[in-house]
């Protein structure tokens, strides 16, 4: 995860957007976490997970493609839970998210920033 919050805060500090770097960095480590920990292809294998950055104008988007075409819910953990929470962080954390299936296979899992 440490490779992918590096990734993001440079592109972040080279677009001028470094005042969202603790946000960004939060919810592309739940993002990929979640992709890497939940995401195998239909037949069972491990699956490329790929980072992006877009910008445009003051809005920032982050997103995670893996080879699932399961898409993520987001749930209450309980109390005790020791995961569970990643999407209410992204949640939390992004003006908005949401995933969406490539029609090659697989998914992008996004957060919006502004």
């Amino acid at each position: 995860m440490k490779i992918a919050r590096d990734l993001a805060a440079g592109a972040l500090r080279d677009w001028g957007m470094a005042h969202h770097t603790s946000d960004v960095e939060l919810v592309v480590s739940e993002l990929v976490t979640n992709a890497l920990r939940h995401a195998r292809t239909e037949n069972g294998r491990e699956s490329i997970v790929q980072l992006s950055a877009l910008r445009r104008g003051a809005e920032l988007v982050c997103a995670v493609r893996d080879g699932s075409d399961r898409l993520p819910q987001q749930k209450e953990a309980g109390f005790m839970a020791e995961s569970g929470r990643g999407l209410h962080l992204v949640s939390c954390f992004s003006r908005t998210w949401g995933a969406v299936r490539t029609a090659v296979g697989g998914k992008f899992v996004w957060a919006l920033f502004c």
